[in-house]
């Protein structure tokens, strides 16, 4: 791991405690059912993260979840917080709940690499009006990461 970003963050309890050693490469706020009700708000902010560039301790303490055949989200066993987010076929990167950092901090990602994704998904009494961009389904993969074009 680099001497590049070194953030740290965690589950309510401190049983689990993570640190990035990278900015995250993007971020997804998902308006999807699954994702408001496995954080109980109007939606999940995920970094875009390589795995390589994140250190979990406290791993032991996680419990996993599937919210869908291709989607498993991993929470803190004792507090219960949403902490990672794992698309099975994307195996060089996953999600982490960017609101568990510590103290609220920047992550420091591209600020033209944040989206909203399942809009049409989202609670009827939610207005999103912020300038980033929107999507009614998905946002597609290859503006969320490069990483798969320049390993091809």
């Amino acid at each position: 791991m680099g001497n590049e970003t070194k953030l740290s963050g965690g589950c309510h309890c401190g049983a689990v405690r993570y640190t990035l050693h990278a900015s995250p490469l993007s971020i997804f706020h998902c308006h999807c059912e699954d994702c408001r009700k496995t954080t109980g708000s109007l939606y999940q902010s995920g970094g875009v993260m390589r795995r390589d560039m994140v250190e979990i301790n406290g791993a032991e303490n996680l419990t996993k979840y599937r919210t869908s055949p291709s989607f498993e989200q991993q929470f803190c066993r004792t507090c219960g917080c949403n902490l990672f987010c794992y698309v099975d076929d994307e195996i060089t990167e996953f999600y982490v709940n960017l609101p568990t950092l510590d103290g609220g901090a920047d992550p420091g990602h591209p600020r033209d690499r944040e989206y909203h994704g399942f809009m049409l998904s989202r609670a009827e009494w939610e207005h999103v009006s912020d300038a980033i961009p929107h999507f009614e389904k998905n946002v597609p993969g290859e503006i969320i990461t490069d990483t798969q074009k320049t390993e091809a």
